[in-house]
């Protein structure tokens, strides 16, 4: 057994199909399923059980699957040792993040970032957080900061920050900027929302449904610019991360309630292979978007509660 065995082993468990993991491991399926057949000739004991709709791990499987990610995890962590033995934070680091981050977290982390460590090569992408994790688990992203704790096989996501939602509107919606208001004493409003494929809009009809919030007309948006750029100009509202607009308070162009008894959580997670640690120029990077959100957080509870 070799590394690259190994790695083409766990792609086919996580995905739960050679066809998605031959994708992912960057090779043919009839090459991945010779070398998943040898790994079972070397060890003797069959490793997947297969059918028409995929494959499952045998007992045998599950506990490679769970060795091989040690191993590979030690590897990974070994050579970022060697190549960091120099002591300078150089590389590149690929890194996705839901929109309300890329508003608010991410730029002034990233100008701290690249001020400190200008030889660190970065590539950003933001997308919502279905996207992200799929990109994650792909290998193509380093780490990814979204809006749920995601449940995939080889991801692990740690608590980054815990946020809240607010109600967003318009100057002619005819609430006032920073009252508290409870959601089940709203009158029926016209609501911009994202998409349901997306985790933030399952936490809003949680929220929503919670409330008995009457809806009386929406409208569906996957773009948080379009978005906010729409309700500046109408008396449409939205539910958001507090992230997305706590620079709009000062100016006014948007009207940010609150929302109390029961505040409207939303959390932001890191997520990253559980096989691949993070660099000593990504695990700064982390620490730099902790400390934004939690500077944001801060601020809110000031506006917010007078804390």
């Amino acid at each position: 057994m070799d590394i690259r065995q190994l790695e083409q082993f766990v792609a086919v468990y996580e995905e739960g199909s050679f066809s998605r993991a031959a994708h992912r491991a960057n090779c043919t399926q009839p090459a991945l399923s010779v070398q998943i057949r040898h790994l079972e000739d070397e060890f003797g004991v069959a490793l997947f059980t297969r059918s028409r709709r995929g494959v499952t791990p045998t007992v045998a499987g599950k506990r490679l699957y769970a060795r091989g990610l040690a191993i590979l995890n030690t590897v990974a962590d070994t050579r970022i040792a060697m190549r960091e033995l120099s002591g300078d934070v150089t590389g590149a680091i690929t890194i996705g993040t839901v929109p309300s981050i890329s508003r608010s977290a991410l730029p002034a982390a990233l100008s701290r970032f690249t001020e400190a460590h200008p030889n660190v090569e970065l590539t950003l992408d933001e997308a919502y957080g279905g996207t992200l994790t799929q990109r994650v688990a792909a290998g193509e992203l380093d780490f990814a900061v979204v809006t749920s704790a995601v449940s995939h096989e080889g991801i692990e996501a740690t608590l980054l920050a815990e946020h809240e939602m607010a109600l967003v509107s318009g100057p002619g919606s005819g609430f006032s900027p920073l009252e508290l208001i409870r959601l089940k004493d709203l009158p029926p409003l016209r609501m911009v929302l994202p998409t349901p494929r997306h985790a933030i809009r399952q936490l809003i009809d949680t929220h929503v449904a919670r409330a008995e919030l009457v809806i009386e007309s929406r409208i569906e948006s996957d773009g948080l610019n379009t978005t906010l750029e729409y309700i500046r100009h109408s008396g449409w509202s939205t539910l958001t991360a507090v992230a997305s607009v706590i620079d709009a308070v000062d100016s006014g162009t948007l009207i940010i309630n609150p929302i109390v008894r029961p505040r409207a959580e939303l959390d932001y997670y890191l997520i990253r292979q559980v096989r691949q640690p993070l660099t000593g120029a990504a695990d700064r990077f982390v620490n730099l978007l902790r400390e934004e959100l939690a500077g944001i957080n801060r601020r809110w509870r000031t506006l917010s509660r007078g804390t």
